[in-house]
């Protein structure tokens, strides 16, 4: 079916108007309805369960923070209500203190119930796998499988793949064996926090358990996010001693994951934190 038939069945009315956000293998719309409804629309031709897994995600987040309404989804769809923001507005403390709330909210083991994506590279979350090492969990299940698959797809060298490989013997060092896993937006940036009229609300997820400063690594590489957010998310949940050596470690994470879904323009962010790493 295509977007329009997917409304159609889904929310009963038809498609007056239909504005692209973005095209890729999961496209974004803007669309009115002839109900007068304004939705935000994700559309995939080829069907599986990640559009399936992020309305999942958001109301399992929507418990701590403000995530979009969800009219309806299925293996091609995602029908989300359509929020307005607000330029004037400024809700980085709020941010903070919702973020902290989230981090709140921990499990027995590292991971998640299924695989989900980040961007589009496929995160593996040790379904099943009872894991309680954070330094263990991370390694293998987020930095290895991206170090692996940047070399063979060539952006990496071979020399730089080694030198990769030597971050695995700093990991239990310098990520405690008391960390507790604690449930996680996972990918955000800014632009996954919506600037609404009332408050935050906070989009495209890429959810699992684990550190809470992981969290944080993105805030971090591309701005969007003031001393405020900062100040209100330590008021709620104070960061740990030897949080600056930890810093470099989950944002080579996202770096390493840049890297493999758009390229060469994030080899220096990956080199630049494997030297801070292996220099700690």
């Amino acid at each position: 079916m295509s977007i329009d038939q997917h409304i159609e069945c889904h929310l009963g009315c038809k498609v007056i108007d239909k504005k692209i956000i973005s095209a890729s293998a999961t496209s974004s719309f803007k669309i009115l309805t002839s109900t007068g409804l304004s939705i935000f629309a994700k559309y995939q031709d080829i069907e599986n369960n990640n559009l399936i897994n992020q309305a999942s995600e958001l109301v399992l987040l929507s418990e701590s923070m403000s995530t979009p309404k969800i009219l309806g989804f299925s293996k091609n769809c995602l029908l989300l209500e359509w929020i307005e923001s607000n330029q004037n507005s400024n809700h980085q403390a709020e941010i903070g203190k919702v973020l902290a709330s989230l981090h709140k909210r921990t499990s027995q083991y590292f991971g998640f119930d299924y695989d989900n994506t980040i961007g589009e590279m496929p995160q593996y979350n040790a379904i099943n796998q009872s894991i309680t090492s954070w330094s263990y969990f991370f390694w293998k299940y987020r930095l290895l499988f991206q170090i692996k698959y940047a070399l063979k797809n060539k952006l990496i060298n071979h020399k730089e793949y080694k030198k990769l490989l030597l971050i695995k013997s700093k990991l239990e060092n310098l990520l405690s064996s008391s960390i507790k896993p604690s449930l996680l937006h996972g990918d955000l940036w800014s632009g996954n926090v919506i600037n609404g009229i009332i408050n935050p609300i906070f989009i495209d997820t890429s959810c699992y358990y684990g550190h809470s400063e992981a969290d944080l690594a993105l805030t971090y590489m591309f701005g969007g996010f003031s001393n405020d957010f900062y100040r209100s998310y330590e008021v709620y949940n104070p960061l740990e001693s030897g949080y600056k050596q930890r810093k470099p470690i989950y944002m080579l994470y996202h770096y390493l994951n840049h890297l493999n879904i758009f390229g060469r323009s994030y080899h220096s962010g990956v080199l630049s934190c494997t030297n801070q790493i292996l220099d700690s």
